[in-house]
């Protein structure tokens, strides 16, 4: 969404009802950083854009529950486990796809232009 100067927290704001709260874990942003340094000089390049957006936006950060240390697998476990409604953001059809089976909600973008709200009945 960054490559297409979309902006994901306005995006996200108009496809989710009610009042939404955004934050990214700090497993989310370990990984980020690993591909930042560690990655192909275009996945460094979106990997340093995002962390770029999360810092500029103030987006808080929060720890992770104990246990799962795959990040695909502790955005699940956190989305199950918390008292208030939570979605997973995400590009990761394969994730899309763990996250439908546990009827966790989930949003992901279009390919030109909005993002996708799914099973946000809250």
């Amino acid at each position: 969404m960054l490559k297409q100067h979309r902006d994901p927290e306005e995006e996200i704001r108009t496809a989710v009802p009610g009042n939404v709260k955004i934050l990214v874990l700090d497993i989310v942003v370990f990984e980020l950083e690993r591909l930042a340094r560690k990655a192909s000089a275009s996945t460094h390049a979106f990997a340093s854009a995002s962390l770029d957006f999360l810092a500029k936006r103030r987006i808080p950060v929060i720890e992770h529950k104990p246990g799962p240390t795959d990040v695909d697998v502790a955005l699940i476990a956190f989305a199950l486990t918390e008292k208030t409604p939570t979605g997973i953001a995400t590009v990761d059809r394969g994730l899309r796809s763990a996250v439908a089976s546990q009827d966790v909600p989930v949003i992901y973008p279009r390919t030109r232009r909005g993002l996708v709200a799914e099973r946000f009945h809250f």
